[in-house]
């Protein structure tokens, strides 16, 4: 096994025991109503709330795959390996407790709401680590961007009025899927790694 995998399977894991731990306490929650416990977000949220929010994610990452072919960029993807979609489906579960769960509080509305969702997008966006001065690395920046802001009105909009952030993790966890298939599609997943 090499430390790649080890870590990917790590991801994974942290991943899906944050999902059980949440899961687990919105049980709770849907049997003997209350305040939250730990885990931010554990509301009911409407199917038109995930469906919206699963909606604007496949059609940003389709814009996003479009402009790096129409930039020309798409063939200076790195090669991925199957077991990378495991860790990076569990980071985008552990992202979404972070971002739109632990630091962004359900009851914030107006301007701090409004700056919450920008400076988060700019950090979340910022911690990817891409590299700014390519034409892929601006694509990618600005693309997660987008995406980051699409998250958090997933999760405080009109259509989630109890401002579960379920939609933020289906959202993300089908962002990564939809990444990963582009990337098979392209010819740049490796199944013998």
């Amino acid at each position: 096994m090499t430390s790649h995998l080890i870590t990917d399977i790590v991801y994974l894991l942290i991943g899906l025991g944050v999902v059980y731990a949440w899961f687990t306490e919105y049980r709770k929650r849907q049997s003997n109503p209350g305040p939250e416990l730990f885990w931010p977000g554990t509301t009911r949220a409407p199917i038109s709330g995930i469906l919206i929010t699963v909606s604007g994610i496949l059609l940003l990452t389709v814009a996003e795959t479009c402009a790096e072919i129409h930039f020309q960029v798409a063939a200076s993807q790195s090669i991925s390996n199957l077991h990378i979609l495991g860790a990076t489906l569990g980071a985008a579960i552990v992202e979404e407790m972070v971002f739109r769960g632990f630091a962004a509080p359900s009851q914030l509305r107006g301007i701090k709401l409004l700056g919450l969702i920008i400076i988060g997008s700019l950090i979340f966006s910022a911690i990817h680590g891409f590299d700014f001065s390519t034409v892929q690395g601006r694509i990618s920046l600005i693309a997660t961007f987008f995406i980051s802001v699409w998250l958090y009105l997933g999760r405080y909009n009109p259509l989630n009025p109890e401002r579960s952030i379920l939609p933020c993790l289906i959202g993300h966890v089908v962002r990564n899927l939809a990444v990963f298939g582009v990337k098979w599609a392209q010819g740049f997943v490796d199944f013998n790694s």
